[in-house]
C-alpha cells in the first residue's frame, strides 16, 4: 500500500513538472544554445603560421566568451566565428587587433559575415523521427508478442505512456530550468528513449515471471 502511494506521488509530480514544462514552452519558448539560435558567423582568413590560441585570445577580447570558434576545413588560418551578434564597431576592432598582432592588413570587406536564423524545433527533431517511429513500432511488435499473457492492450498502454511521458518529462525540465537546446539534446533524448526500453523490457519480464509463479 504504501510502495503504491509512493509511485502515485512520483507520477503526480511528474505530471505537474510535464504541465509547468509545456505551459512554459508556449509562454517563453525553449532557451536556443547558440549555435541552434539567430546568430552571425563570422569567416576570418588568415596567412598561414598564425597561431590558434593568439588568435582565440583576440577573438574572445573583440566578442566576449559565449562565441564558438571553429578551424574550417583544418585550416588553422581559415576561421570561422559564431557570435549572438557583430556589431560594426565590432567588427573593426577585430580588423584592427588582427592588423595590428600580425603586421597585416585586412579589411572589414574581407570579412564573410553571415546571418542565421533560429533553428525550429520541428528542424532540431525531423531527422530522429522516422527511424525513432520505426523502432518504437518493433518494440512494440515484440512486447506484444513476447509478453502477451500480461494482454496487449495493457503492454501497448504502458509501453507508449512511459515512452511519451520520459521524453515530455525531458523537455520540461530542458524548458523549465532554461537549459540550452544545443548538439547533446537530442543525444540525450536518445539515451533516456533507450533506458525507458530497458526499464519497460526489466518490467514485464518480472510481471511475466509472476504471471507464471500464480499459474503453477
Amino acid at each position: 500500500m504504501l510502495k503504491n502511494k509512493k509511485i502515485l506521488s512520483l507520477l503526480v509530480i511528474v505530471l505537474i513538472v510535464i504541465i509547468v514544462g509545456i505551459v512554459i514552452i508556449f509562454t517563453k519558448g525553449m532557451n536556443y544554445g547558440l549555435l541552434y539560435d539567430n546568430n552571425k558567423t563570422i569567416e576570418l582568413y588568415l596567412e598561414a603560421g598564425i597561431e590558434s590560441t593568439d588568435i582565440n585570445s583576440i577573438i574572445k577580447e573583440v566578442f566576449g566568451d559565449k562565441i564558438k570558434i571553429r578551424q574550417v576545413n583544418n585550416l588553422q588560418y581559415d576561421i570561422l566565428i559564431t557570435t549572438k551578434s557583430a556589431s560594426d564597431e565590432q567588427l573593426n576592432n577585430l580588423v584592427f587587433k588582427v592588423n595590428e598582432k600580425y603586421g597585416l592588413d585586412i579589411d572589414v570587406e574581407d570579412l564573410i559575415v553571415t546571418d542565421n536564423a533560429k533553428i525550429s524545433g520541428i528542424d532540431l527533431v525531423s531527422p530522429y523521427l522516422l527511424p525513432v517511429s520505426i523502432s518504437t513500432i518493433l518494440i512494440l511488435i515484440y512486447f506484444i508478442v513476447r509478453y502477451k499473457k500480461l494482454k496487449i492492450f495493457k503492454v501497448s498502454l504502458i509501453t507508449i505512456t512511459t515512452i511519451i511521458f520520459i521524453q515530455l518529462l525531458l523537455l520540461s525540465i530542458y524548458a523549465i530550468i532554461r537549459l540550452p537546446i544545443n548538439e547533446y539534446t537530442m543525444p540525450i533524448s536518445m539515451i533516456l528513449y533507450l533506458i525507458s526500453v530497458i526499464v519497460l523490457t526489466e518490467k514485464f519480464e518480472n510481471d511475466l515471471e509472476k504471471l507464471k509463479k500464480e499459474q503453477n
